[in-house]
């Protein structure tokens, strides 16, 4: 190999591994960026399963008749302390969710349904969210539990 050869490949190296390395902190940033949505989007799906839970199936008309089923000491919530993890109130709390997660307050959840009726506060897909907390997931997996279970029992 000549000079400007070594040269060329050592140059193609380390503007490869400057590539990857960026890369890589980049989706790291996104997803640290992206973690206190996923903690909202996983605290929305599970104060809806738990209202419809509470509510025979009937899907909530707003974040304040959502808010009826926080009691003052919820484990479940992740969400529920500001950033320093202090403890917030319920009304703070609704308010940090609903700055970063949209609510579609005119679904019908009817078994089979495919919509996405939780989204970003921008309406987009969730980018980040845990394994098993999708909240669309969640609703969709609570309306098929509950049309078999009320199959299973012979009620409707």
């Amino acid at each position: 190999m000549n000079a400007i050869t070594k040269r060329r490949l050592v140059r193609i190296a380390a503007i490869s591994v400057a590539f990857v390395v960026g890369w890589f902190a980049l989706s790291l940033t996104r997803t640290i960026r992206e973690i206190p949505e996923a903690y909202a989007a996983w605290d929305t799906g599970t104060l809806l399963t738990t209202y419809m839970d509470q509510s025979d199936g009937k899907w909530p008309s707003s974040w304040d008749e959502l808010s009826t089923v926080i009691g003052e000491e919820q484990p479940m919530l992740f969400a529920r302390s500001d950033s320093d993890g202090n403890p917030i109130s319920k009304s703070e709390y609704i308010e940090k969710l609903r700055s970063m997660i949209k609510i579609d307050w005119s679904f019908d959840p009817v078994p089979g349904t495919l919509d996405s009726p939780v989204t970003r506060i921008d309406g987009g897909k969730f980018r980040t969210v845990w394994v098993g907390a999708e909240p669309n997931e969640m609703v969709r997996s609570f309306i098929a539990h509950r049309k078999n279970t009320q199959n299973a029992t012979g009620s409707q």
